[in-house]
């Protein structure tokens, strides 16, 4: 099957400040749940492992993580960089200021984890601030001209590399949400944006566009299923 057609440019109900805290965190969890479960954190993660091949294992990692969610990432991150005899101290940022407060709460026990507001198209933080950067799920958020900003940016704070993973738009990836969000998603907001995040995301084609126009040195890989991973480099 081919893509979906055009990409929509609609808003997600999370991109609001209408939903609840406790139904907020509800999706989030679920947003997560398809992350771990289904390809997104071995997408993101198998990029990770490369660029910190270069860094010098004796040094703590400073890392930086661009719409954080409840930052499940930097928590998995840390634990990962833990089994692997590394030190790393994570930046988590997220624009929402009701999700930078569920983060928090949530990265309690975890002092390598700061959590901050800032939005990730115009990131307060000097060039070259952080080894390496991710950001995951958020791209298909943005506009076409704010998500080659966010590229720019992330490519702007780090000295090693980036990662920037989200999902492709096809046709299987939204008949796939659109039974997640009937059959095991329980959250309202999930089952309304879940199929939309789909056909918000870009192609692959579009993402390599959005590299150019960004005017940053980047490639962009096509992970199962239905995942896009565009990485930058030095």
């Amino acid at each position: 099957m081919a893509q979906l057609y055009e990409r929509l440019n609609l808003k997600e109900l999370l991109d609001g400040d209408g939903v609840e805290p406790l139904e907020l965190e509800k999706s989030l969890c679920e947003v997560w749940g398809v992350n771990r479960y289904l390809g997104g954190n071995p997408a993101l993660f198998v990029h990770l492992e490369k660029l910190m091949r270069g860094l010098n294992q004796a040094e703590p990692i400073r890392v930086l993580d661009v719409a954080t969610g409840l930052a499940d990432l930097p928590i998995a991150f840390v634990k990962w960089c833990e089994k692997r005899g590394r030190r790393a101290t994570v930046v988590a940022v997220d624009n929402h200021p009701q999700i930078v407060e569920l983060a928090a709460r949530r990265t309690d026990a975890y002092p390598s984890i700061e959590v901050l507001n800032a939005d990730g198209t115009a990131l307060p933080f000097e060039d070259n601030s952080f080894d390496i950067a991710f950001c995951n799920l958020a791209l298909h958020h943005l506009d076409e001209g704010s998500a080659a900003k966010l590229l720019g940016e992330m490519s702007r704070v780090t000295r090693s590399g980036w990662v920037v993973t989200d999902l492709e738009r096809h046709r299987l990836a939204y008949w796939a949400a659109k039974l997640l969000a009937k059959f095991v998603w329980r959250s309202p907001v999930t089952r309304h944006d879940g199929p939309l995040s789909v056909q918000r995301s870009f192609t692959e084609q579009e993402a390599k566009q959005l590299v150019q126009q960004a005017g940053v040195k980047a490639t962009v890989h096509k992970h199962f299923p239905f995942r896009l991973a565009v990485v930058g480099h030095e």
